[in-house]
């Protein structure tokens, strides 16, 4: 064995930070984006961020800012503990009270469900786990109905006793035999109960109008809302993508270099100034080439998928991330990254860029996406009859011959729990 030095000639990819700056900022969605650049701004002095007239993160009045505060502060919303908190100053409460109350608050989720087991809470504030069950009871008769329910059979139980009009049968059907209700199991409970079945029908619809989740309308998340980041528009017969440059804050990088003489003295002062423009330019040049890819993908996009623009989501082809990256000579990745977390708006509602992309079900129908076939499968399903609704191998037997889509039962099931369409059974009506 020869031991000796050897030269070697390679090409290796150093990954800088302002290349993986801009990675990250053509996967961040407009929001991520908008809070970065406002980050950024206040630890440049020499990036100005001048607001756009539309912004969809923050609403401005056309009448005055007084006015919008006012808006604004009136639309906030309580959560969900807080709004159980505030429930309690019209009590008076002794302070053992009011600790475990403000424990179970504490333990409840954003669902309004209590999940923790009362013997383990119990034994946080040493108390009994009695005790604690019966201001269990108590939080349990504030607002909204439901809250602090540990199952969802006790949560349907909580708002059909807080009905104006009680249904007694409904409330014991829930109470004592909830699984074979859930479970549609209605013929064997009829008989067991001596019912009907169509009053069992009717019970059905009247829990369905109840709120499995009593809390989450309490979350901040559900005044959040989606802005789309570019539109399909249809015009004379063809499609255009519009960009909306408005989403984004107009950035002014300033230049102290060149006008400031003292600036141009201090070598120290030179130096971090210089690098302040630098990354001030950086950040204007990435989110121009983080506009580019996106409506580069989009074009592409809106050229393999133009029957679905023109009619309908029906008509979605396959797509995978890899043949839009071949198309543009991108890598795969950098696709991905430019359709995370982004929206558009179509003639057919707002849509995902992920939406379009899907695999095709069959080798020799390569036009037929997963995608279309759940949203045909979907439609069926809406528009059978609810007394004798299809089982999976008729919905495959019905895909293929009225629509030429040849799955089977299996792949049928499948895209129907992807969907969370219950089975036959659980979907029959009497």
């Amino acid at each position: 064995m020869r031991i000796g030095l050897v030269q070697e000639q390679s090409l290796k990819l150093n990954m800088t930070q302002e290349l993986q700056q801009a990675i990250a900022l053509l996967q961040y969605s407009s929001a991520d984006l908008l809070s970065y650049v406002h980050e950024l701004a206040m630890e440049n002095p020499l990036i100005e961020v001048k607001e756009t007239y539309r912004s969809p993160y923050r609403q401005v009045s056309k009448n005055s800012d007084k006015q919008s505060f006012i808006e604004n502060t009136c639309k906030e919303k309580a959560s969900l503990r807080e709004h159980l908190r505030s429930q309690l100053i019209d009590f008076h409460l002794e302070k053992k009270d009011r600790d475990c109350l403000s424990l179970l608050i504490d333990a409840i989720d954003s669902n309004g469900y209590l999940k923790d087991c009362l013997k383990d809470l119990a034994s946080v504030i040493d108390v009994s786990e009695e005790f604690l069950e019966s201001k269990l009871y108590f939080l349990q008769s504030l607002e909204p109905a439901g809250v602090g329910a540990r199952s969802l059979q006790e949560c349907i139980l909580l708002q059909l006793r807080r009905l104006p009009a009680r249904n007694y049968l409904a409330e014991t059907i829930v109470e004592q035999h909830f699984q074979a209700f859930a479970e549609k199991s209605w013929k064997e409970l009829s008989k067991r109960l001596k019912i009907k079945i169509i009053e069992i029908q009717a019970i059905h619809e009247l829990i369905k109008k109840l709120e499995p989740r009593p809390g989450l309308k309490y979350e901040s998340d559900d005044m959040s809302y989606v802005t789309p980041d570019m539109t399909i528009e249809k015009v004379d017969h063809k499609l255009h993508i519009i960009y909306h440059d408005e989403l984004m804050p107009q950035l002014i990088i300033h230049h102290p270099l060149q006008s400031d003489e003292a600036v141009k003295e201090e070598n120290d002062t030179r130096d971090y100034y210089s690098k302040k423009l630098t990354q001030g330019k950086w950040l204007q040049r990435a989110i121009q080439q983080r506009k580019e890819t996106m409506v580069n993908v989009m074009r592409v996009i809106v050229e393999k998928q133009e029957d679905f623009f023109i009619k309908g989501r029906s008509f979605l082809k396959p797509l995978t991330l890899k043949s839009i990256a071949d198309l543009l000579d991108v890598h795969e990745s950098t696709v991905s990254r430019a359709v995370k977390d982004k929206y558009v708006q179509t003639p057919h509602g707002l849509i995902s860029m992920k939406t379009f992309f899907s695999t095709k079900i069959d080798e020799d129908k390569g036009d037929v996406s997963s995608a279309a076939v759940k949203i045909k499968l979907a439609e069926i399903i809406s528009s059978e009859n609810k007394q004798k609704p299809l089982s999976d191998q008729k919905l495959a037997n019905l895909l293929k011959n009225d629509y030429d889509i040849r799955i089977s039962r299996r792949t049928v099931t499948k895209y129907r729990e992807q969907l969370n369409i219950p089975t036959s059974a659980v979907r029959k009506e009497y």
